[in-house]
């Protein structure tokens, strides 16, 4: 989280742009709402008056006094600006830090009402209080640290073999690429080959490189890039089904979006599930039924490879060469170890 900030050409994380009157009122409501919870914790005092409104945009970042990021002083301690990296010892029990609006944002969404645009306030507040909560006891902080010293633990490595995916560039929006060989993963029975707290760990790695894959893509492109997109090859599912491997894999990817992927809403714009075979709709269906409905909604499924779906989202140079693309990155078959 806060992946934008600190990066020169945003000087911190602006306001999402593109935002309308209603959508600047909910996030300045919830800003409000979130950092009273914080200045209580922390014994900070109001920041800038305690009213501070999101300003209007015009479609290019603000460069300059992010509500976010410009605090005044009024005669005691403020909150501290929103960083990218923090020491997780130096938060609070509850994991609460400051935050910017981009963050801020991506959490009033996860319970944006589909049908008419309404936030629902509490239901966010109460999401991101727990996912406060959740980074502090799961360190997540220290996974931040960790990637970025490119310090992968020795069991987190063993669980990327077993179960591989790549990033393989940006899209055409300049968003981080996604590719993994999940139907390998579903017939390899590596699910459980290691214990279900590696898996969790691995994980939280795994989404946690979403936001450095962002951060990068912002830093190279200029770009406030929020969103990564996922391609999920199922070549190899269908033995996966006949040998009944399957549901060890869909109980764990349970456990997985039970108990992380609600803390980390709003991070993929596109899921493509590709050489999707006819047999294995019943497990998808069954699948997509625990799913978050704001991530089931983003998905695409295609019987085989779908090579003109891919050239609208991303160049040739992106797409793996096996896909024929001419992007020839390292992506290894799944380990059988």
């Amino acid at each position: 989280m806060n992946h934008l900030c600190g990066i020169p050409s945003f000087d911190g994380a602006s306001p999402p742009s593109g935002l309308t009157a209603e959508e600047r009122g909910a996030l300045a409501a919830f800003r409000q709402r979130y950092e009273t919870a914080l200045q209580n914790e922390l014994g900070c005092t109001d920041i800038a008056n305690g009213e501070r409104e999101v300003p209007e945009s015009d479609g290019e970042e603000e460069k300059k006094d992010s509500p976010s990021q410009h605090f005044q002083e009024e005669g005691g301690k403020v909150l501290p600006a929103p960083v990218y990296e923090i020491d997780g010892e130096e938060l609070p029990p509850s994991g609460l830090r400051t935050l910017d609006d981009v963050t801020l944002y991506r959490y009033l969404l996860a319970d944006r009402s589909h049908k008419d645009g309404t936030f629902d306030e509490d239901a966010s507040y109460h999401r991101l209080i727990a996912a406060m909560q959740f980074r502090k006891e799961s360190n997540c902080d220290s996974i931040v640290q960790n990637l970025a010293s490119s310090a992968i633990p020795p069991n987190v490595q063993k669980c990327q073999r077993l179960r591989v995916g790549i990033w393989a560039g940006l899209d055409v929006e300049q968003r981080p690429v996604v590719f993994e060989r999940l139907g390998q993963f579903f017939s390899s029975g590596n699910a459980i080959k290691m214990p279900q707290e590696d898996w969790m760990l691995s994980y939280l790695y795994y989404l946690e490189t979403h936001f450095l894959q962002m951060r990068k893509a912002a830093e190279r492109t200029g770009k406030s890039i929020q969103r990564i997109v996922y391609f999920a090859d199922f070549q190899g599912v269908v033995s996966s089904i006949v040998n009944r491997k399957i549901w060890k894999v869909i109980q764990m990817l349970k456990a997985l979006a039970k108990t992380i992927e609600c803390h980390y809403p709003e991070l993929v714009d596109h899921i493509v599930l590709f050489n999707v075979p006819r047999v294995a709709s019943a497990a998808y269906n069954y699948f997509k039924g625990f799913l978050d409905p704001v991530t089931a909604a983003k998905i695409e499924l295609f019987p085989g490879v779908p090579y003109d779906r891919f050239k609208e989202l991303m160049g040739e140079e992106v797409i793996p060469v096996e896909y024929g693309g001419k992007n020839e990155v390292e992506y290894p078959q799944t380990a059988s170890e």
